[in-house]
């Protein structure tokens, strides 16, 4: 994804670049190196605390601001605002994401673009057997210095469309060490299109993956180009 947004940048006009839910700053990088000058707003402090170290060099350029998407003002208008990578996922009812666009609306102007990517939920993986873990990754802990795999559990209510997901975390010789719990709405495509049409926006682009292909049936992303009316 990191080709597709700076590609995104050096079209908008101007350099003045908002990432909401901006994590540990894995897309900033990319964007000042380009020359964006970059907020991030970030709601967990350890991942703010994170971003601002990785940023440094950039001092003058960029910042790492601890906020809440869902409640948000910085007192300034920005040329692009994007939420990248599931982080909207995390909006998890009709309140959080409208709440969420009001002040995205608030931080944009005539010429702003406010980018959504997200990827389209599956049946196959919302409808899993109860209790059956899968693979999701593999990495390497720097600190317990082993290789890790993360299994990962969830169970999906279709009437709030919140799936609650757990992670397990074991070493190589299958010790579970750690167990984290977190949960995320399945936004489907006419429920993107009605929020995001009753709130204000106009949709300029609908793609279904960075190559910007037109959302399709075989889509596996949904990603929303939009502006004010």
């Amino acid at each position: 994804d990191i080709d597709f947004w700076t590609n995104i940048f050096h079209e908008i006009p101007g350099k003045n670049v908002l990432e909401l839910a901006c994590g540990t700053g894995r897309l900033a990088n990319s964007l000042l190196r380009e020359g964006a000058n970059y907020t991030g707003l970030e709601i967990s402090p350890n991942f703010a605390e994170l971003a601002q170290n990785k940023l440094k060099k950039y001092r003058e350029s960029a910042s790492v601001v601890s906020g809440d998407m869902r409640n948000f003002n910085l007192n300034r208008t920005f040329d692009l605002i994007f939420i990248g990578f599931n982080s909207f996922l995390h909006l998890l009812t009709d309140k959080d994401s409208t709440n969420c666009l009001d002040c995205v609306k608030n931080h944009m102007h005539v010429n702003s673009r406010f980018l959504i990517d997200i990827y389209i939920p599956n049946p196959l993986f919302l409808y899993r057997p109860e209790g059956v873990r899968f693979p999701v990754l593999e990495y390497t802990d720097s600190v317990l210095e082993k290789f890790v795999t993360v299994e990962e559990s969830n169970v999906y209510d279709r009437d709030t469309e919140i799936n609650e997901l757990t992670w397990y975390f074991l070493t190589e010789d299958n010790l579970e060490f750690a167990v984290e719990k977190f949960s995320v709405r399945m936004y489907f495509p006419s429920k993107m299109n009605q929020l995001l049409i009753d709130n204000g926006f106009r949709i300029l682009h609908q793609w279904g993956d960075y190559h910007r292909t037109p959302l399709g049936d075989g889509s596996k992303l949904q990603i929303y180009d939009v502006c004010l009316p």
